[in-house]
This record gives structure tokens, sequence and C-alpha cells, in this order.
């Protein structure tokens, strides 16, 4: 498999369009169709910005190793390690979207995230504190997200989700005339749709981090 071809992939991994892709990357979509197509070699801004959303490069570069890396918080090798503040990371979820879900009592611990991301509600949880598989296979049970409230939830977005019965779900968003799909990555969950007034919030997932 080429370069072009493990990037489609991570792309289709996401579930983004070329177009899509190419804002979550902030290039141009010629931009990225070249690289796609391997017309041109990737630049140091998308390595930059895949390395961000937990990809790793040894295996888009060799095939080598997990699709998904270590991420930042474990590389500190990474230049944008030095330029980075601490994300607190939510012990319980039944608190979030509430005023005080960033207290000290609900905090267990800090992850390290670039200082790209200036929400000053942004917060990080485990995947396995929801005690939900949708999202398996891709992402672990053990892999840590980081969500930003004030960061504006598009179609096909990743997003923590609280519905007016209580459930927080991590799902992939589709927003269809005054209802929403809510969809899983794992093909044993079925989408789910819900009428849009049944939606308390939805937090974008802005990346993730391998523990």
């Amino acid at each position: 498999m080429t370069i072009g071809k493990r990037l489609k992939e991570i792309r289709k991994d996401l579930g983004f369009s070329q177009e899509k892709f190419a804002n979550e990357l902030s290039i141009h979509l010629r931009s990225y169709v070249s690289y796609e197509h391997e017309q041109r070699s990737l630049p140091e801004n998308v390595l930059r910005k895949l390395k961000e959303m937990g990809y790793s490069l040894d295996w888009l570069f060799e095939g080598e190793g997990n699709k998904r890396g270590p991420g930042l918080a474990n590389d500190v090798s990474h230049p944008l390690y030095i330029a980075s503040r601490q994300i607190p990371l939510i012990d319980n979820i039944k608190y979030i979207g509430d005023q005080d879900y960033l207290s000290e009592n609900n905090i267990s611990n800090f992850v390290l995230w670039p200082m790209i991301d200036k929400d000053p509600f942004a917060y990080a949880l485990k995947i396995n504190t929801l005690k939900d598989d949708s999202m398996s296979p891709v992402f672990s049970p053990e892999e840590i997200i980081v969500v930003s409230p004030i960061d504006t939830v598009m179609n096909n977005d990743k997003a923590i989700v609280k519905l007016k019965d209580g459930r927080i779900l991590f799902k992939v968003l589709k927003f269809i005339e005054n209802d929403i799909e809510l969809i899983s990555a794992n093909p044993l969950h079925k989408p789910l749709i819900i009428a849009a007034n049944e939606l308390v919030f939805a937090h974008k997932v802005i990346g993730s981090l391998k523990v």
C-alpha cells in the first residue's frame, strides 16, 4: 500500500469526504487531492495535523506498526509537546455539561494538548469511562479523547452527545432535516435516529491520545 492509499485509509477511517478532510487539515481541496494521488509530498503542517489526530507517521510512511500512534501525551520529542497545555481528564461523565464539570472533584488527571486549541473548556476522557463499545475497533477502550464544547459540530463530526434520557454517548453525527443520526463505528450497533430536540448537547471530539 502506498502513502497516498494510507492517507485515504485515514480519511475513510474518520468518515470524511476529501473536502471535509481538507478542511480539517486546514488546506485547499486541490492540495489534499494531490497528496492522496501522490502528485505532491505531504508537507510538515499536514503531518503535524495527522499526528495531532493520533495517527502514526511510521505507519503512514512505511506501513509499520499500528495505524493509530501514541499521540502527543507520550511523545516528548514532538515539537508541539513544548507548546502545549494541560487538559483536565474527566473522571465522572454524568457531570459533563454541568456548571461544575471541571471542578477539582471531577478531575482525575491532566493530559497535554497543543496550544492550537484555544477552548478554555476543553476536556479529556477515557473511552472506557462511557462503558460503551460502539466506537470499537476504531478507538480502543483505554484511548483518551479530547473534546471541545465550543467548537461547532458539523455533519459527520465525532462528538460526545448527551440525550434528554440522560445517556452520554460517543458517536458520529449526521444531520437529517429535523432529526440527527447517531452513527457507531462498531457494526454491531445500529445507527440511532433522534429528534433534534432530544439532544441536550453535542461536544466536538477534536483528537485522541493512546495510553
